[in-house]
């Protein structure tokens, strides 16, 4: 029989980092692991009795495999039982909990569990070994991930662009989500889950009410797109708990019936295990890995690691695109991440796809000359990219904008020391004597070039607000973080930081002194026995200086004294307690 106080003097003589594993890895409330509250753990048998619960242990019955909850029922040696005794559901012998096993006893379905037999399978489809099939579904895959990277990117750059903000109580709210789903070229329903899938694998974060992207999703945005792909798969695999995976080598790349597997293989994990699994199998298909439940040959690659086959299968890139006359582009085919970043600080996206459409305008032109590029960048950047050169009409446009709008320079000084302001004559004639910036001490070392000793976005700020037409050249601009303004919001602990600080208190608990620790430790044993009537083996230090055992049934502690029944002669028996060396459980 395996009491609380067993379970108690286990936990005690376990060395902290196993301990905060234990304690992790079972989940235990957040009441129960707080500092304070009626229903915090203050010692080792408060932690026990918390381990001990119905709740608790269903909760880690749940995460235990097939053949685990067969050796908990049915009995097993330690490697069977390995899963329950890394969770404290049995010692190291082997021996399980009767907490445990009073629980698993109770789960019709686990007493029923047939120890011999396999999960039942669905037949394969009859064009699983069609070569032509087969051929089909990887291009079904590859055109599906090319659509949903897509669409990630897309929600990337809103993001970045600030455009995407959590509500107080959680969520985008329906009406951000119709309007990334415009932006972003999908149905607004997907987007909630798109970004929750960003949010998992690490390429953004909510912060403070607003989005934020992390150094992964940026680099992911420069990868080209087979990289893409592979490191999109492997950052989602990564996130799949132990359970999962196992499962989905149970499935053998059919993932029509995941879930019937699922509860095969862990018979008391359909709570969590379900949703889990369901979720897989939609993220396996929306990322291309998966086709009407079958895992793709690149799929399986991708996921075992190996990028090659993606390359193959993605559309090729192009390197030209077409520059209408209505200031439109067409590209006939996706264009290389690093182009389509270089495109779009002269245009916006206005229809995201295989065939992607881009516009131009005044606004977008004066975006880029405000970005710090010249007239001169701005053509040679349509001249590298056009299949049939610059449209008159946008010669026009380029000419016409830069004209009104960045024919002002703003750079660094010399040494980067201060600001050069660069323009026409008559342009630092008007600025050198506007009394709005006559702070600015201006000193003229020829008539195209003004200096001061301000800094240059300083000096292009005040420029701005004076509606000159100044840009900021790329190299004054200071150096920006990617991270959102203002305070975060403090994160809650994680669960191996709540292990390490319960366990920290615990020891804390237990090291007052050096006689006082041992006493409390056997007085709550005792108690315990008292209140589950459960025979005790007490080990007394009698006034000669021998030690005694008793085996008594207590039935009280009170005054500094411990009374029961001695089982071995039936009659009753009155110990100091300040005699008592040791107890041992005598069930």
């Amino acid at each position: 029989m395996t009491t609380t106080a067993d379970l108690a003097a286990r936990l005690r003589a376990m060395p902290d980092d196993a301990l905060e594993r234990l304690v992790a890895a079972r989940r235990l409330p957040t009441a129960v692991l707080g500092e304070t509250g009626p229903q915090h753990v203050t010692d080792f048998f408060d932690l026990a009795e918390a381990l001990r619960t119905d709740d608790a242990v269903d909760a880690a019955v749940e995460h235990l495999p097939r053949g685990t909850i067969l050796a908990l029922r049915d009995g097993g040696d330690a490697a069977a039982l390995a899963p329950a005794i890394a969770l404290g559901l049995a010692d190291e012998d082997g021996q399980v909990d009767d907490a445990v096993a009073a629980r698993v006893a109770a789960h019709p379905d686990l007493v029923a569990l047939r120890p011999s037999g396999g999960p039942d399978r669905p037949d394969r489809a009859a064009s699983a070994d069609d070569a032509a099939a087969l051929e089909r579904a990887r291009t079904t895959g590859a055109e599906q991930a090319f659509a949903t990277m897509t669409v990630l990117a897309e929600l990337l750059r809103a993001i970045d662009a600030g455009a995407v903000r959590e509500l107080v109580k959680g969520g985008i709210g329906t009406p951000l989500a119709k309007t990334l789903g415009e932006r972003v070229g999908t149905d607004p329903a997907v987007v909630p889950g798109r970004l929750a899938l960003l949010e998992r694998i690490g390429f953004a974060e909510p912060g403070a009410g607003r989005w934020s992207v992390t150094e992964a999703g940026y680099t992911w945005l420069l990868a080209g797109w087979p990289e893409r792909w592979a490191s999109l798969v492997s950052a989602w695999s990564d996130t799949l708990e132990p359970a999962v995976h196992e499962v989905l080598t149970l499935a053998d790349d059919d993932l029509r019936d995941l879930v019937s597997l699922g509860r095969w293989a862990y018979p008391a994990g359909s709570r969590w295990l379900d949703a889990v699994l369901l979720d897989v199998a939609g993220t396996a298909a929306s990322l291309g890995l998966a086709v009407d439940g079958a895992v793709t040959s690149t799929g399986r690659a991708l996921l075992d690691g190996d990028a090659a086959p993606a390359t193959t299968d993605l559309p090729g890139t192009v390197e030209r695109v077409y520059l209408q006359h209505d200031l439109t582009v067409i590209a006939p085919g996706p264009l290389a991440p690093v182009d389509d970043a270089e495109l779009r600080t002269v245009a916006v996206l206005e229809a995201p796809g295989l065939a992607a459409r881009y516009r131009i305008s005044e606004d977008t032109l004066r975006s880029a000359f405000r970005a710090g590029r010249s007239r001169d960048d701005v053509l040679a950047l349509f001249e590298r990219i056009s299949a049939t050169g610059v449209p008159q009409p946008l010669a026009y446009l380029v000419d016409q904008v830069a004209s009104r709008d960045g024919s002002i320079v703003v750079d660094l000084g010399e040494g980067g020391v201060g600001a050069v302001v660069r323009g026409t004559a008559d342009q630092l004639d008007l600025i050198g004597v506007d009394a709005e910036l006559r702070q600015m001490a201006w000193e003229r070392s020829d008539l195209t070039t003004l200096v001061t000793r301000y800094p240059a976005h300083v000096v292009h700020t005040a420029l701005e607000d004076q509606r000159y037409p100044a840009v900021l050249a790329t190299g004054a601009r200071p150096e920006t973080h990617h991270g959102p303004p203002g305070r975060r919001p403090v994160a809650g602990r994680t669960p191996e930081q709540s292990a390490h600080a319960l366990v920290e208190r615990l020891r804390l608990t237990t090291q007052r002194g050096d006689a006082e620790p041992e006493q409390e430790w056997l007085g709550r044993q005792i108690d315990l026995a008292v209140r589950g009537r459960t025979p005790i083996r007490v080990v007394v230090r009698m006034p000669d200086g021998t030690e005694r055992p008793f085996s008594i049934v207590p039935t009280s502690v009170a005054a500094g004294r411990v009374r029961g029944r001695d089982t071995s002669v039936d009659v009753e028996r009155t110990l100091p307690l300040s005699l008592v060396v040791a107890v041992e459980s005598d069930a």
